[in-house]
């Protein structure tokens, strides 16, 4: 049985330390990390990705396909 879950959460980047922190986590996470706003899709591995996302977009949300509220908590807003 194949499982096509999705997590997502909604997140906060609010300096360039945090930017490149998420990015590092992000890239030793297993499967694929999106930063999604919208219709809009970036790769949350690329750091350049997360800097466009920072700067161009109001709401940052970060989809994984598996559950990375442990690794990215500090960036997750409740």
């Amino acid at each position: 049985m194949i499982c096509n879950q999705k997590y997502l959460y909604k997140i906060n980047l609010d300096t360039g330390a945090d930017v490149a922190r998420f990015n590092r986590i992000a890239s030793h996470l297993s499967g694929k990390v999106t930063l999604v706003s919208g219709d809009r899709r970036l790769n949350a591995k690329s750091l350049l990705g997360v800097h466009l996302a920072r700067i161009a977009w109001d709401e940052i949300w970060v989809e994984c396909d598996s559950d990375c509220y442990f690794e990215l908590r500090d960036f997750i807003v409740e």
